[in-house]
C-alpha cells in the first residue's frame, strides 16, 4: 500500500516539473518576420515608414522640375504650387523657360494658386519675369499672366531708389514705378493678341499696369469679333471718347445685331455725351430701334438730358412696361426714369397702375400723384383703395396722408365701405377735414366699426372737430372695454377746461376701480382739478 503511494507521488511530480519547466511556446497568432536567409525570425520587426520634412519635400520636388521627365516636370510644378514660399516660387519662375508648354502652365498655375492664398511674388525681377511671359507661345500661359495682373501689380510697378554716379559722386534718384520699356511694348502688342481671353483680361487691367489704350486700338476692339471683347472695349471708351474715330465706331455699334451690345452703346452714349455732342444724336436714332427695351433705354436718358420724346416712342415705352414680367434691373431703371419724362410720363404711369405685379403698381401709383398732384382729385387716387394688395394701398396713402383736402359725400362713402382695415382708418383721418355732411352721414358708421384703430382714429376726429354732443360720445367712449377707446375719450375731455373736464371728473366718481380711472385722476391733479 505504502509502495503504491510512493509511486503515485513520484509519478506527480514529475508531471509537474515537465508541465512548469519547459520554455513558454509563442503565440500562434503573433506576427512574423523573415531573417536575411529568408526564414521565419520572431526577433525581428517590420521598418516604419518615415516622414519626409516640407523642406527635404521642395528639395526633392526642385530636383525633379529641372532634371526629371516631362512627367515628373510637370507634377514637381503642380506639388510646389502648395507650398508657398521665396524657395519654391523661384523654382516655378525659373520653370517658365522650361521647353514644355505643359510644364510652363502648371508652373504659371502653381504661381497664381500661391499668390490666392496670400503669397504673392513681391521680387520685382520675379515679377518682370513672370509678366514677360506675356509673350509665351502657349496661349494657356498667356491668359494666366493677364489674369494675374492684379495680384502681381505691386511688385511690377513698385518704384525705388537706385545710385549712379555722376562726375565721380555717387548720386541718389527715384526709380519710377512704370513697367520696362520691353515689357510695355509686350502690353501693347498683347491688345492685339489672337487669343479673345487674353485681349479681354488686358483690357480689363491694362490701368493697373499704367498702359494707355490708344484710339486707333480701342476703335480695332470695338469691331473685334469676339462680343465679350467688344462689351469690355465699350467700357472702356472713355478715355477717348472725344475721338472723331471712336464716335464714329460707337455709330455704327448702335445697329449691332446683338441687342446686349445695342444697350451698351446706350450706356456709353448716355455717359459720353459731355464729351462729344454727337453721342446724343446717336440717342435719337436709337429711339427708333426695333427693340423696345433699347428704344425705353434710349428714350429715358434722351428724356433726363431735357429733351421731349414723341408720343409715339411714349406708346412703346409704355407698351414695354406693360408687358414686363417682374422687375428686372433695365425694367426697373426704365420705370424710374420716366419721371424725367415729365407731364408726358404721367399717362405711363397711369397705365401701369393696372399691372399684374404689385411692386411695379406701387410705385406708379406713386409717380402718378407725385407727377399730376393726384392728391387733390379723389377721383384719381380712389381706384386704388381697392386694389387687392396691400403693399400698393399702403404706397397710396403714403401719398396721400397731410395733402387731403375735403371729402364729399360720396367720395368718404367709398372709403368707409372698403373692406381694408387700413382704407376705413384713412377714412377715418380725413373727417378731420371732410365735409360737414358727410361727417354727419358716416361719422357714426366709423364708430362703431369692428377695428380698433378705425373706432380711435374716428373717436380722436370728433374730439378735434367737436361736433353736437361730443362731450356726451365721450363719457360714453369711457365705458368701452377696448383701453384704447378709453384713453382717447379722456384725451379729448381733458382739451376742454369746462364740460370735458366735469365729464371726466363724474366718470372717476362713479367708477373708481377702472382702469382708465388711475391715469385720469392724475391728469386732473397735474391740472388742479380737485
Amino acid at each position: 500500500m505504502r509502495q503504491r503511494f510512493s509511486q503515485s507521488l513520484v509519478f506527480f511530480a514529475g508531471t509537474t516539473l515537465c508541465l512548469f519547466g519547459q520554455a513558454p511556446s509563442e503565440d500562434p497568432l503573433a506576427p512574423t518576420s523573415l531573417s536575411a536567409n529568408g526564414r521565419q525570425d520572431g526577433n525581428v520587426s517590420a521598418p516604419k515608414p518615415i516622414r519626409s520634412s516640407q523642406a527635404e519635400t521642395v528639395r526633392k520636388a526642385g530636383e525633379d522640375l529641372r532634371f526629371g521627365e516631362e512627367g515628373a516636370r510637370v507634377g514637381a510644378a503642380k506639388l510646389l504650387g502648395k507650398y508657398p514660399g521665396s524657395l519654391s516660387s523661384m523654382m516655378l519662375v525659373g520653370a517658365l523657360d522650361d521647353q514644355s508648354a505643359l510644364v510652363r502652365r502648371a508652373s504659371m498655375v502653381s504661381l497664381a494658386e500661391q499668390a490666392n492664398n496670400g503669397y504673392p511674388l513681391y521680387d520685382k525681377s520675379l515679377v518682370e519675369k513672370v509678366f514677360s511671359k506675356l509673350g509665351d507661345p502657349d496661349v494657356e500661359v498667356r491668359r494666366e499672366v493677364t489674369a494675374m495682373i492684379p495680384r502681381i501689380v505691386s511688385g511690377l510697378m513698385r518704384g525705388g531708389m537706385e545710385v549712379v554716379e555722376i562726375n565721380g559722386q555717387k548720386v541718389y534718384r527715384s526709380v519710377p514705378a512704370n513697367l520696362r520699356p520691353d515689357l510695355h511694348q509686350l502690353a501693347i502688342r498683347a491688345f492685339s493678341d489672337e487669343d479673345a481671353i487674353v485681349r479681354q483680361n488686358l483690357l480689363k487691367y491694362h490701368q493697373y499696369i499704367r498702359v494707355a489704350l490708344p484710339a486707333s486700338t480701342l476703335v480695332s476692339l470695338l469691331g473685334d469679333p469676339d462680343q465679350r471683347v467688344q462689351l469690355e472695349a465699350l467700357g472702356r471708351v472713355y478715355s477717348n471718347a472725344s475721338k472723331r474715330p471712336v464716335v464714329e465706331k460707337i455709330k455704327e455699334l448702335s445697329s449691332h445685331p446683338e441687342k446686349g451690345i445695342r444697350l451698351k452703346v446706350v450706356d456709353v452714349a448716355r455717359d459720353s455725351n459731355r464729351y462729344n455732342p454727337a453721342y446724343r444724336g446717336i440717342l435719337r436714332a436709337m429711339t427708333k430701334d426695333a427693340d423696345p427695351e433699347v428704344t425705353s433705354m434710349a428714350a429715358v436718358e434722351l428724356a433726363r438730358f431735357g429733351e421731349r420724346i414723341a408720343g409715339d416712342v411714349i406708346e412703346r415705352i409704355k407698351q414695354y412696361l406693360l408687358a414686363a414680367r417682374g422687375m428686372s434691373s433695365q425694367v426697373t431703371t426704365i420705370l424710374y426714369a420716366v419721371s424725367a419724362m415729365g407731364k408726358d410720363g404721367i399717362q405711363v404711369y397711369r397705365a401701369l397702375t393696372e399691372h399684374s405685379s404689385s411692386k411695379m403698381r406701387s410705385i406708379a401709383w406713386q409717380r402718378y400723384l407725385s407727377l399730376s398732384s393726384g392728391w387733390q382729385t379723389p377721383e384719381a387716387w380712389l381706384p386704388g383703395m381697392s386694389d387687392r394688395d396691400k403693399g400698393v394701398r399702403d404706397a397710396i396713402l403714403m401719398s396721400l396722408r397731410g395733402r387731403v383736402k375735403s371729402l364729399k359725400t360720396e367720395e368718404l362713402g367709398e372709403l368707409v365701405g372698403s373692406p381694408y382695415a387700413d382704407v376705413r382708418i384713412f377714412a377715418g383721418q380725413t373727417l378731420l377735414t371732410a365735409d360737414q355732411e358727410a361727417f354727419d352721414q358716416y361719422g357714426f358708421d366709423l364708430l362703431i366699426d369692428e377695428d380698433t384703430v378705425v373706432r380711435s382714429t374716428t373717436l380722436r376726429a370728433m374730439g378735434v372737430r367737436r361736433v353736437t354732443g361730443w362731450v356726451r360720445i365721450m363719457s360714453r367712449s369711457l365705458l368701452d372695454e377696448d383701453y384704447v377707446i378709453q384713453r382717447v375719450a379722456m384725451d379729448a375731455l381733458l382739451t376742454d377746461r369746462h364740460e370735458g373736464v366735469k365729464a371726466l371728473k363724474e366718470y372717476v366718481a362713479g367708477n373708481p376701480q377702472a382702469r382708465i380711472s388711475a391715469l385720469a385722476r392724475a391728469e386732473l391733479d397735474r391740472l388742479g382739478v380737485r
